[in-house]
């Protein structure tokens, strides 16, 4: 993949584009047929930390359970239901690197909100996720965004750091302009 061209994942139901940097793709392929190494080394998170210095952190409690996910924020009270279905995906190798050691995972989503008496009463939750996300927000579409996943459930566990550009899409925008803003920040933080 030379550049990103994001028409190719958009669709009428996709309302988001997030594109991970990930690590080698041999390797990926290498580690499980499935999986895809989006963890990021301390490196990328310090040099965005020091170019943008606002952002907004808050920290998350995810209640998954079928298709629905019971979203609290454990910094301000706020709660909410939504669902993420995955539209299109694709990680290839990104041809733009100096070195051979990076790759993309893009994936564009339909996210919808419900209200919260739609997500059930039920001891049969498929997943509990604890995780913190900075968002350093580029424009009112476009956001870098630090995920930190604690792994083991809790806040004291060992943490999962993944970084990634978060697109909120809209079909009256002009796509040209974002693209070329996309792949200019894919360039500047992939590692190359």
């Amino acid at each position: 993949m030379n550049t990103i061209n994001l028409t190719d994942f958009i669709t009428d139901d996709v309302n988001i584009i997030e594109i991970f940097l990930c690590k080698d793709i041999t390797a990926n392929a290498a580690n499980a047929a499935n999986a895809i190494d989006v963890n990021i080394n301390s490196d990328i998170e310090s040099i965005i930390e020091n170019k943008y210095k606002k952002y907004k952190e808050d920290k998350y409690k995810s209640y998954h359970y079928k298709d629905k996910v019971y979203t609290y924020e454990l910094s301000n009270d706020n709660q909410y239901v939504s669902s993420k279905i995955m539209i299109i995906s694709k990680h290839d190798k990104y041809n733009n690197c100096k070195s051979n050691k990076s790759s993309i995972f893009i994936l564009s989503s339909k996210i919808d909100k419900f209200p919260q008496y739609i997500f059930p009463c039920t001891n049969d939750i498929d997943n509990i996720s604890i995780y913190t996300i900075k968002e350093f927000k580029i424009n009112n579409r476009i956001s870098l965004m630090l995920r930190y996943d604690y792994l083991n459930g809790d806040d004291k566990s060992e943490v999962s750091k993944s970084f990634y550009i978060e697109y909120r899409h809209s079909p009256n925008v002009e796509i040209d302009k974002i693209n070329e803003y996309i792949n200019n920040l894919v360039a500047t933080y992939i590692n190359c």
